[in-house]
């Protein structure tokens, strides 16, 4: 790595990376996920569908193995050691479920698939190509906030089920996604990204094409009528705003007014402080969910009650339990206390890596850029503590990916500066 540092730096060409056009493709492959998956998930493509992600993961790992073999070894990102720890404790709760392995690798599956394309970045994309990446992903969002604004224009229909009883909204809008929920959590993490494009390129034609889509993408969120979402993104906003920027409050004080005076919002945020929501959510919603979780993590606190086995997708499809509607009381009944320690470890030290080496050493526009990524993962952390953000598949995919991705790019800071000195 050395060697080709220093080549590049004397003006000759460093030689490509194996696999680099392939592991480049790959990549722009998972960031066009939600559109990409749910075209092949098609019955036309089903079975395609079931595996292309597989594939890609299997090439990514190929063309790490033979990087590495060959004696590129580039610097893994610093919480990857946090997954490690958190990945050998679910694996060995993996081996303590064997009584039922189906369920348990179904769980084991579902907590660290997808972290693993997070893992890989830095060992087959180059930090120059980052942005680049981003700037797809944040194509992607908009072509997906634009699709969501022409559902809510056409009124599409939707299941009884995602209206509040004597609530009245056009529509929910949901674009590829499963829900509504998915779809806010989605939007939730991309539209600070894009709003950070805006202000850190210096093309005028994309600043108004990503400034545009910006404002489908936040008209998207707010046709999702997610209550979880909109919590997400302005604690988020608030939190790094405070930290770092305080201009950014304004953004929270217009968007408190927007939703102040649209009626359906109006009515989806003051529904939460209504004795019916508590009353209900006592009986069968999100607060007697939060409490079966103590209640399973009870009989067993250091380790739960296996993985798989409550509050998630897998534990739903087996019968165990429903959903927690919080991702964190959902690690605690199935990991116990010692799993959900190790996860919001990873976490924290994923948030602390972002500034770190991102935020803080980001100049110019490009600061704005670090902001609004940090601000997007921030936001999912927080989502997921009234949802299960991390059960889809796209946001549970997209938040390593970005994190990834915004820390490869801090990565080309270096060569920024070599060259401004």
């Amino acid at each position: 790595m050395q060697d080709q540092a220093y080549l590049v730096n004397e003006g000759v060409q460093a030689p490509r990376l194996y696999g680099a056009r392939v592991a480049k493709w790959c990549t722009y492959l998972l960031v066009a996920f939600p559109i990409v998956d749910y075209t092949l998930r098609l019955s036309e493509f089903h079975g395609l569908g079931s595996i292309w992600d597989k594939l890609v993961l299997l090439a990514l790992a190929i063309i790490a193995l033979n990087r590495v073999l060959r004696g590129h070894r580039p610097p893994g990102f610093g919480w990857a050691k946090y997954a490690g720890w958190y990945t050998l404790y679910l694996v060995g709760l993996f081996f303590a479920g064997m009584a039922a392995p189906k369920v348990a690798f179904d769980g084991l599956r579902a907590d660290i698939y997808y972290m693993l394309f997070g893992l890989l970045l830095p060992f087959v994309l180059e930090p120059k190509d980052a942005k680049k990446i981003l700037y797809a992903a944040a194509s992607i969002a908009v072509l997906i906030g634009v699709h969501g604004v022409f559902q809510y224009a056409i009124a599409a229909p939707i299941p009884a089920t995602w209206v509040d009883v004597g609530e009245q909204v056009r529509s929910r809008v949901f674009s590829v996604f499963k829900s509504p929920n998915e779809l806010g959590a989605y939007m939730e993490m991309m539209t600070p990204l894009l709003f950070g494009l805006v202000v850190a390129d210096k093309n005028r034609i994309r600043k108004l094409i990503y400034g545009i889509g910006g404002v489908f993408c936040l008209l998207t969120l707010l046709f999702t009528y997610t209550r979880g979402s909109w919590m997400g993104l302005g604690i988020g906003i608030v939190l790094v705003a405070i930290a770092f920027d305080r201009r950014l409050l304004v953004i929270v004080v217009v968007l408190g007014v927007i939703g102040f005076f649209l009626p359906p919002i109006h009515h989806r945020v003051m529904d939460l402080f209504s004795q019916v929501y508590y009353i209900k959510s006592s009986q069968g919603g999100r607060i007697v969910r939060w409490q079966t979780a103590f209640d399973q993590m009870a009989s067993n606190p250091l380790f739960g009650v296996g993985l798989g086995r409550y509050g998630g997708m897998v534990a739903s499809d087996h019968g165990f339990s429903i959903y927690s509607d919080n991702y964190y009381a959902k690690i605690l009944g199935e990991s116990g206390l010692v799993g959900l320690a190790l996860f919001l470890a990873m976490h924290v030290r994923i948030v602390v890596e972002i500034v770190q080496k991102v935020v803080l050493r980001a100049t110019g526009g490009d600061r704005y850029l670090a902001l609004g990524g940090l601000i997007g993962v921030t936001a999912l952390l927080i989502d997921d503590f009234v949802e299960n953000v991390f059960e889809d598949p796209v946001n549970f995919l997209y938040y390593f990916l970005i994190v990834g991705l915004l820390l490869l790019w801090s990565r080309s800071f270096d060569s920024q500066e070599e060259t401004h000195e």
